[in-house]
């Protein structure tokens, strides 16, 4: 069963967000954080680290999306569920998964091995539950790298760095190939492109209960559920 009707989802709901079952309507005020967006290069490891450390003073911002993304995954905390986090960074949300689900393994895509190192340092209390796969998923190809299937697909603040509606609707459609039956896939994300649309593409590649569960002025937690096989 998805847990659309959870106090928490009800609660962080997206305003006027469309669904299919109706309309979601929010009342939780949520924390606006700053946002400084300098043109990246991921290359360098000098400009991860200080990145990550901008990123580290906004960790009491991330909290409250967190918490409801991971009361969001459909099953439950014990459960040894796999998950995929893409543009998974230096593994803030990965890690956050990891402590709430603790027999749960993580594989985190980037783009970046620099982002890959840091992260491995930071998670190294979780080594042996996670690994990096390094690919680049706004170019063609990017799925045969990523192995397996899981039970929830994550993503924290990276796929609209593709500023590409096209790409993006194209990484909705590969994010269902790689969900279980069962499982889910859950962004956490800016309004560009407009989570309406983004709901749609979501719809489109197959998801089914497809909502929007928290949002503030910049950003919104949304996703779906792949069913179940009879």
């Amino acid at each position: 069963m998805f847990p659309l009707n959870s106090p928490t989802s009800i609660a962080s709901g997206c305003e006027n967000s469309r669904t299919e079952e109706g309309v979601s309507r929010g009342k939780r005020k949520a924390i606006k954080p700053p946002h400084d967006h300098n043109p990246h290069d991921w290359d360098s490891a000098d400009y991860v680290a200080d990145w990550a450390k901008g990123q580290d003073r906004k960790e009491a911002y991330r909290a409250q999306p967190f918490t409801v993304l991971a009361d969001t995954v459909p099953y439950d905390k014990a459960q040894p569920i796999r998950i995929l986090d893409l543009g998974a960074g230096y593994g803030a949300l990965t890690q956050f998964l990891l402590e709430r689900f603790p027999n749960a393994t993580a594989v985190c895509q980037d783009g970046s091995e620099e982002m890959a190192n840091l992260g491995r340092e930071r998670m190294r209390d979780f080594a042996g539950r996670f690994e990096y796969v390094i690919c680049d998923f706004s170019r063609h190809g990017w799925r045969k790298l990523v192995p397996g299937s899981y039970e929830a697909i994550v993503s924290s603040i990276a796929i609209h760095n593709v500023n590409n509606p096209n790409k993006i609707r194209g990484i909705y459609e590969k994010a269902y190939t790689l969900a279980l039956p069962g499982g889910c896939f859950l962004n956490f994300d800016r309004h560009h492109p407009p989570i309406e649309d983004q709901m749609k593409w979501l719809r489109g590649a197959g998801f089914k209960e497809v909502q929007c569960f928290w949002q503030d002025d910049n950003r919104a937690l949304f996703g779906g559920f792949k069913k179940r096989s009879r």
